[in-house]
């Protein structure tokens, strides 16, 4: 039996996905943990543990996307979409 290949020049039409690294999976996990302390613990409400956690990751992607040089068109998508009202 012959063995199916794939010619080099062609390229898959969409990005294959990719798993969590360790250390993304560990920063993942600290902020649920984070979440919960902040529910139980300093007594605050779910909806403010949310804002609280949505705004944190809202500057942290603001900062790594000026920091790694994104793209401004991808930016402004980002933050017209994180500051659009729902519907």
């Amino acid at each position: 039996m012959a063995k199916s290949s794939s010619a080099a020049c062609v390229e898959p039409s969409f990005p294959v996905p990719r798993r969590l690294s360790g250390s993304e999976a560990v920063v993942i996990v600290i902020i649920i943990c984070l979440g919960g302390v902040l529910a139980t613990v300093a007594g605050m409400s779910v909806p403010a543990v949310l804002q609280l956690l949505a705004g944190a990751g809202t500057v942290a992607a603001l900062v790594v996307s000026m920091v790694t040089g994104a793209p401004q068109r991808g930016l402004r998508r980002v933050l017209g979409t994180l500051l659009s009202p729902p519907d």
